[in-house]
């Protein structure tokens, strides 16, 4: 063998070693990349799922609006409400609390009446005169009386206490009749033209409530007009 074929063997030799080592280098390559990818599908699977947030369905936006709505209309409604009770009733509570204040006063009269009598009650014997004293507050005393009877009635028809108003009235009605018994002719006129009146309430409180408060003011006026006349200071 000639030096000549001798390099050729060896670099044939040369050339099938890097042949076989490349191809040990590729096939670990492989190996490692087939490695690799499983252990990424491995992660992968053992990732749990990303669960995804639904949104909310246009209907059921559509109902929280509507239920969103509802609730101010509600409270709008309670504050109409409120305010248009306060506003209807405060003149009745107006009218309730001066009646109230009037009945009060009235008996607050007559029970200083009552005491002026028992005071003069004690000299009747040595003064003849004290007799018409005590005829005059007697008289003053009833007019007091049906004044706060007709302001109990009043009262108890503005609070609609039918019962009540029927029980002041009939003291009203007895009240004026003590009272036509106790004045002249001409006085007794005017207490009659009060019965009168007193009849005609009657008739209207079952009917017409309205009409039988005023008529009860009128009745009111004219006994304050009454004992004005009889019992005004000079």
């Amino acid at each position: 063998m000639t030096i000549n074929e001798e390099n050729q063997q060896d670099d044939l030799e040369k050339k099938i070693d890097e042949a076989e080592m490349e191809a040990q280098i590729e096939e670990a390559d492989a190996e490692f990349e087939t490695a690799s990818s499983f252990e990424g599908e491995i992660k992968e699977s053992t990732q749990e799922p990303q669960v995804e947030k639904k949104k909310p369905s246009k209907a059921r936006l559509i109902f929280r609006r509507i239920l969103i709505w509802l609730v101010v209309i509600a409270f709008a409604f309670a504050g109409g409400f409120f305010l248009d009770t306060a506003l209807r009733y405060q003149p009745e509570k107006d009218k309730v609390a001066e009646k109230t204040a009037e009945i009060a006063e009235a008996r607050d009269e007559i029970s200083t009446l009552e005491e002026e009598i028992e005071r003069l009650s004690v000299f009747e014997g040595q003064n003849i005169n004290l007799r018409e004293d005590i005829e005059k507050i007697t008289t003053h005393i009833t007019i007091i009386s049906a004044r706060a009877a007709v302001a109990d009635a009043a009262l108890a028809l503005e609070q609609d206490r039918q019962a009540d108003a029927k029980l002041a009235l009939d003291k009203v009605g007895s009240t004026l009749e003590t009272l036509e018994s106790m004045l002249n002719e001409d006085q007794a006129e005017v207490v009659v033209n009060m019965l009168q009146r007193h009849k005609l309430i009657i008739i209207e409180l079952d009917d017409d409530s309205f009409s039988a408060q005023t008529d009860l003011e009128v009745l009111a006026s004219k006994l304050n007009a009454l004992e004005n006349i009889l019992f005004a200071s000079p």
